[in-house]
């Protein structure tokens, strides 16, 4: 009887210690809204277990991804709350308005077709 209780709390101790770690394998994600409405959203990504490296992701409000960049030796960790953790998160919300610009702006310079020289025609006098 007593052996069985030892082998059931060694065995719950295994899986306890087991769970904790794959726990802090996991991939953190932060979010925040930009500041003007109906822009879009920011996402950040990060390793908690390795911490070499974070994904940002830029997303507009109908949640299309538009941007993506990987941030190879940087551990942005914002759940922290501190002045600089605001400061990136102000930053990265700055960001999305930026990239949504430059990608209205893109697209309408394709649709124009601006990127490419116009033929121009004179009509003879």
């Amino acid at each position: 009887m007593k052996t069985s209780l030892l082998f059931r709390l060694g065995l719950l101790a295994v899986v306890l210690s087991c769970s904790t770690t794959l726990a802090s394998a996991q991939v953190s994600v932060y979010t925040e809204d930009a500041k003007q409405p109906g822009i879009g959203y920011w996402s950040v990504e990060t390793n908690q277990l390795q911490r070499d490296y974070s994904v940002v992701r830029f997303y507009t409000a109908q949640h299309e991804k538009i941007y993506e960049e990987r941030l190879e030796g940087l551990c942005l960790d914002l759940s922290k709350g501190t002045a600089a953790c605001r400061r990136t998160a102000r930053m990265l919300s700055d960001g999305v308005v930026r990239v949504q610009q430059a990608r209205n702006n893109s697209l309408v310079a394709n649709g124009l077709g601006l990127f490419r020289r116009a033929q121009r025609t004179y009509a003879a006098m």
